[in-house]
């Protein structure tokens, strides 16, 4: 009589693995609720991926996931990046604001130098936010012309200025930038020539200054009357050259970014001027009324032992409480 052999069963890592060897395997979807740190999307797998042939698709496609990778990893560090600057309290522009705001507002200063070529502490440095728009720092700028082949010889003019109880000082009535570029080949700055032959220069001066109209505190004023250009004018004529040098000769610098200075004595363009005084006082907003509960928690706190000598027995507030309470119930019985 002939027994049936009973046939060996395969466990499931066994079948599993015999599977991989035939057809490459998927991996499974995982919901965002169950899971958070998983796509809700499928991912392709390193076995799919060697079964496509070597071809420019192919290698697209291994671009373009490590491209994404890459992307990732830079979000991440710079996230966390931004976390650690912003809990610092050191930046005056992000202080103050709520810990979800300074992070983000910290994120984009980062994400906005990392596409100009800015270190993330540079970025946090250097660039601002006036009127809506970014800026960067003037040394930046003039950093940032020098790294792209761009130089300059200031030239300082000077008056004679006599004022009266004070000893006579040379006053800084200008500055030009005589204008000059590196030439690789020679590896030396040679002179940027303008169509007739001349060296290409950029000027500032008084008269600028005092011909140019900008709003302070809700009035116009000559931009020469301001306090920076009346105590330092040798260094904000020089800065506002630096500026002409950027938005003239090389405007790809830092993509079109405006000098700090210079951003400050732009009037917002959705703004008429009349209300250029409203927007220099920052809006205060009406302290919030406090509840019941936080008023007799107050008064509960406040609330002092009277003196041996008072003639009435002041009560506690949470016994005047209890009183009240039990006389509403009281006249509603009644």
């Amino acid at each position: 009589m002939t027994t049936q052999q009973e046939m060996p069963t395969q466990s499931a890592p066994e079948t599993e693995e015999r599977a991989e060897k035939h057809e490459p395997r998927a991996v499974a979807t995982v919901p965002a609720a169950a899971d958070a740190g998983r796509q809700n999307s499928q991912r392709i797998t390193v076995e799919q991926l060697a079964m496509l042939p070597d071809d420019e698709r192919r290698a697209n496609w291994i671009n373009g996931m490590v491209e994404a990778e890459l992307a990732r990893q830079h979000y991440a560090y710079d996230k966390a990046m931004a976390r650690d600057f912003a809990i610092s309290g050191v930046f005056d522009d992000i202080r103050g604001q709520t810990s979800e705001q300074a992070i983000g507002a910290a994120m984009v200063k980062i994400q906005l130098g990392r596409s100009m070529g800015i270190t993330a502490p540079d970025a946090m440095r250097y660039v601002y936010f006036t009127n809506g728009k970014p800026n960067v720092e003037n040394e930046l700028v003039a950093a940032k012309l020098q790294q792209a082949g761009y130089g300059w010889d200031p030239e300082f003019d000077y008056e004679e200025v006599a004022d009266k109880g004070k000893r006579p000082w040379k006053k800084c009535v200008g500055c030009t930038l005589y204008l000059k570029k590196w030439d690789g080949a020679t590896r030396t700055y040679k002179p940027m020539l303008d169509r007739k032959g001349n060296q290409v220069t950029q000027s500032f001066s008084l008269a600028d200054a005092e011909h140019a109209q900008i709003w302070e505190k809700g009035k116009q004023i000559p931009l020469s009357d301001k306090f920076n250009y009346q105590s330092w004018p040798s260094d904000m004529y020089y800065w506002r050259c630096i500026a002409r040098v950027k938005k003239y000769h090389a405007p790809h610098v830092l993509r079109g970014l405006r000098l700090k200075e210079e951003a400050f004595d732009v009037i917002p363009g959705d703004a008429p001027p009349e209300m250029q005084a409203q927007l220099a006082v920052a809006p205060q907003e009406a302290p919030a009324k406090p509840s019941a509960a936080a008023t007799a928690r107050e008064k509960v706190l406040n609330w002092q032992m009277p003196s041996a000598g008072q003639a009435e027995m002041e009560l506690h507030p949470a016994e005047m409480e209890d009183q009240q309470l039990e006389a509403a119930e009281e006249k509603k019985k009644g």
